[in-house]
């Protein structure tokens, strides 16, 4: 889930989804996309988020679909 559109690709229209933001604010998804992190890292099934500041990763997710692993330490996030 993100809120930049700029990051996004191959997007597609999806049904509207009411969602609650932490601050109690209420938006509606209404976009689903591709994002590339990097040359081997590609993220589908991407929500598009108005309001939404930063963006959010399924760990499980990304170990599911992308066969990777991931280890944190108290210093960093290995992917």
């Amino acid at each position: 889930m993100t809120g930049f559109l700029s990051m996004m690709y191959d997007v597609h229209d999806v049904e509207p989804i009411p969602v609650e933001l932490a601050n109690g604010t209420m938006t509606i998804i209404t976009k689903r996309s591709s994002i590339i992190l990097n040359s081997k890292l590609r993220l589908d099934h991407v929500l598009f988020l108005p309001g939404l500041n930063c963006s959010l990763i399924s760990i499980a997710q990304l170990i599911d679909e992308d066969y990777c692993d991931v280890t944190f330490t108290q210093k960093f996030c290995l992917i």
